[in-house]
């Protein structure tokens, strides 16, 4: 088991970082070597035990019950409030598409949220005739009306890593949907503690997990407000009587799709890397050196947007799809959102303090 005490043996899970200064979670996450070995015992087991039978269907279900409280263990909340998607918007999509959205409606969402964010919102806009009003990051507390039906808005800004003020949105009255793409694995996330009603995050990122994974927590007192917007074989209580429709217990009957062996086996492993490690050192850890590259960067004269305690640090550049390639060609790998002008680090706690130095040598050299 991974000491929290050990930053090397934590760094050495994962065998990217062994040639490359990996430091793009934000986008693609690391992958754990406990996860490698987790899809191919669950490859070869498909491969030859063949995927038929109640025994193959009963390791699917358990897979996904680890996948589930694992995800439920970093979001701070029970399994039962947790439900498995296939990424952070798929979450988004289910509770906007979900809702009873009428036109008049108002959401208020801001002018640093993601695609994945914006195109459900866009699509609420053109289908239901609902408002989009798009208020600055900072000050979306202050402009929630009596009109406003939902605030849907990042926990952390993909932008530069500033934090949403959570507790001020919720003291609203109106529900919030908190994009979680960068603050799931990234931040400490207490879920009952932060208040909101809708939580969704990505499992490829910040987890490490597998792309087309991820998770979304719905509050219990507004599990009712939402309809299944894509009903299937795990959205009903009984599939024997689908037709009836009475849907499943809890968040699980949002659930996409069914549980395939792979994504569940990698989410978990992955997961329990984090665990084994400590929640609380990883995210401390991570923060920690954040925090200190853009205190560096700036030392050395480059202009870093404004951020919270997160694990982003942008900084702007003349031309950032070439810095980016130079960078890459220097063995670091980040990336740019030429839209606001920046190239962006992805800081874990398996990042080490002497390649954020040398990056800061590279940027300001």
């Amino acid at each position: 088991m991974t000491t929290a005490t050990d930053p090397q043996t934590f760094r050495a899970n994962f065998p990217v970082l062994e040639r490359l200064s990996y430091l793009n979670a934000g986008t693609e996450g690391p992958i754990p070597v406990a996860a490698v070995d987790a899809v191919s015992r669950r490859i070869d087991a498909e491969a030859y035990g063949g995927r038929c039978g109640r025994p193959y269907f009963e390791a699917l279900m358990d897979l996904a019950a680890q996948a589930r409280a694992g995800y439920a263990t970093a979001l701070g909340c029970d399994p039962a409030d947790v439900a498995l998607t296939g990424s952070t918007t798929d979450g988004i999509n289910t509770v906007i598409a979900g809702l009873d959205l009428r036109a008049g409606d108002e959401i208020v969402t801001s002018d640093q949220e993601h695609p994945g964010l914006l195109a459900p919102l866009g699509r609420a806009r053109r289908r239901h005739g609902v408002k989009i009003r798009v208020v600055p990051f900072g000050e979306l507390p202050g402009e929630v009306t009596s009109a406003t039906r939902l605030i849907a808005c990042s926990h952390v800004s993909w932008v530069g890593g500033e934090v949403a003020d959570v507790a001020a949105l919720v003291a609203t009255g109106v529900p919030v949907l908190l994009d979680a793409a960068q603050a799931l694995g990234a931040v400490p996330i207490n879920v009952r503690e932060l208040g909101c009603d809708f939580y969704a995050g990505s499992g490829q990122k910040w987890l490490c997990g597998p792309e087309g994974s991820g998770a979304l927590f719905v509050r219990a007192d507004r599990l009712d407000d939402l309809l299944v917007p894509w009903p299937g074989y795990g959205s009903v209580a009984d599939p024997a009587n689908a037709l009836e429709f009475e849907q499943a217990e809890g968040v699980k009957r949002f659930d996409h799709g069914f549980p395939t062996g792979m994504r569940s086996a990698w989410a978990a492993a992955s997961l329990g890397v984090f665990e084994g490690a400590g929640w609380d050192w990883v995210h401390e850890r991570a923060a920690s050196l954040s925090a200190r590259l853009a205190d560096r960067l700036a030392e050395r004269g480059l202009s870093v947007r404004p951020r919270g305690r997160s694990t982003l640090v942008s900084w702007a550049a003349d031309d950032v799809d070439a810095e980016v390639a130079r960078l890459a060609g220097e063995g670091v790998i980040v990336r740019s959102i030429p839209a606001f002008g920046v190239v962006r680090a992805s800081v874990g706690a398996w990042s080490s303090e002497e390649e954020l130095e040398r990056l800061v040598d590279l940027v300001a050299g």
